[in-house]
């Protein structure tokens, strides 16, 4: 079983606010960025058996807005966000719930307000620039987060010219998302320790095409059924499969955009007997100068929308390997599987499945008034 501990710091200045909270978390979650959205984390602080002192001291270190609040697994931080709501409807068990999402959610709350202009610029450090001018504004800065722009930083070799206009008011999240989507980025926000293990902080991680340790590095295997595997899940979602996407973008004076007819397209799909499935999607993080802008927009997102989606994912128990510190967002891992949705091979007795995928996120239950489980999510599957 894995020990928690949750802790608090103020985001402008990073300034630990208390080191050790009681609270009661029913989960937290954590996202892969450019693939998903950001993890949340909900619990309760149990008012109650706390005195006054205490009930002041910890109420104030669970502001909303101005907290980041962290997760520690076995001494190691493992989350960290912004805790944004006190949702509390009723008084009667003396409980403060709490909630909160990453700290990629503080970018849904800053505009591109000024035109942000990048030419010849690397594509993983146009997501850099991109969030270090939203922390530049006023009271914009993140006390316990680190972007490395030093000469050693990793670059992807690939470089772009764009231009994020300030007259569609942006928020920076949804135009990052939308240039990583575009241009094969992602990013986590990865909790650690600082150097002197004196204060959390969450670094930036960028990877193009794939933030990923490959299974030859990682020896991840998920095997089920086996003693730490208590389930798995492989769901198939059609209900959102598009083969046929029209891309769109505004630009002020200037006809609108769309791409071409050869692109958004999935022709395998349509061909293989699959029925027509259209629908559109508005790009708005960067003014389009040129066709070939909207016709990748348009490829990228058909290749992630196309198909029966499927995300599968497996439950490991309290006590089971690996725990949500031991991996990396992207990690590469074996997941193997014999049950009836997965029969064993009739003349080999080989698993019924054997498939390489990706660590996109995961959940974790805390063992307080639930039994511990950890849930990984999987991507880079294809059905």
């Amino acid at each position: 079983m894995s020990t928690y501990q949750y802790m608090t710091t103020d985001v402008v200045t990073g300034r630990v606010l208390a080191d050790t909270i009681p609270l009661h978390v029913s989960s937290f979650s954590r996202g892969l960025g450019g693939v998903g959205q950001p993890g949340a984390l909900s619990g309760y602080l149990d008012l109650g058996v706390l005195g006054a002192a205490k009930q002041a001291t910890f109420l104030g270190a669970l502001e909303p807005r101005r907290t980041m609040l962290w997760a520690l697994q076995d001494n190691a931080p493992v989350w960290g966000g912004v805790l944004w709501d006190w949702p509390m409807t009723s008084i009667q068990q003396s409980q403060l719930p709490v909630s909160g999402k990453e700290i990629g959610s503080l970018f849904a709350k800053r505009q591109i307000r000024t035109d942000q202009i990048y030419t010849g610029v690397d594509v993983l450090d146009v997501v850099r620039n991109l969030l270090n001018y939203a922390l530049a504004k006023g009271n914009g800065s993140v006390g316990n987060l680190v972007i490395d722009m030093s000469s050693s930083r990793t670059l992807a070799g690939t470089t772009v010219s764009v231009v994020f206009a300030a007259s569609n008011l942006p928020k920076v999240a949804s135009a990052v998302d939308q240039f990583c989507a575009q241009n094969n980025v992602e990013y986590a926000f990865t909790p650690g320790w600082n150097a002197g293990m004196t204060s959390p902080i969450v670094t930036l991680q960028l990877g193009s095409p794939y933030l990923k340790r490959p299974y030859s590095a990682t020896n991840l295997q998920f095997v089920y059924p086996s003693q730490y595997v208590l389930d798995y899940g492989f769901p198939r979602a059609g209900s959102g499969s598009v083969n046929s996407l029209l891309a769109t973008a505004t630009s002020a004076g200037s006809i609108p955009w769309q791409s071409g007819a050869a692109h958004g397209l999935n022709s395998a799909d349509l061909a293989s007997g699959y029925p027509l499935l259209e629908d559109s999607v508005s790009y708005t993080a960067a003014a389009v100068t040129a066709q070939s802008q909207i016709d990748g927009y348009a490829d990228g997102q058909v290749a992630r929308m196309s198909g029966s989606t499927t995300v599968p994912s497996v439950t490991i128990g309290g006590g089971g390997i690996p725990t949500a510190g031991q991996v990396q967002l992207g990690d590469e891992a074996m997941l193997v599987a014999t049950s009836p949705y997965h029969p064993a091979d009739s003349t080999t007795g080989a698993p019924g499945l054997q498939q390489l995928v990706r660590i996109i996120g995961w959940t974790v239950t805390p063992a307080d008034q639930q039994p511990e489980q950890t849930v990984f999510a999987f991507g880079g599957v294809t059905t």
